[in-house]
């Protein structure tokens, strides 16, 4: 896994804007920016939950096999795999 350094990151984001922008503030999710289906946010507020995730920001790339998540560093792992997890199973 490649890390970027967050100004990377920002010019990356602004050239191949995401699909969708999902803020985690306070542990409930808003999305920000983009379409995504309620039972996939709906899940992402489970998770959140359940993670105990108060803050963070999820971002959702087209690829050529779906979509890629994109996550701010405040998520660990373990909850990265569950997101990856419900988005496989939703229509994105």
């Amino acid at each position: 896994m490649i890390v970027l350094p967050d100004a990377l990151r920002i010019l990356l984001r602004m050239l191949f804007p995401p699909l969708f922008t999902i803020r985690i503030n306070d542990g409930r999710v808003v999305l920000v920016h983009g379409t995504a289906t309620p039972a996939f946010l709906e899940d992402c507020s489970r998770i959140a939950g359940k993670g105990g995730i108060r803050s963070g920001w999820i971002w959702g790339h087209g690829s050529g096999s779906g979509v890629r998540l994109e996550f701010s560093s405040g998520i660990g792992e373990g909850d990265r795999q569950r997101f990856r997890n419900t988005a496989g199973i939703h229509s994105l």
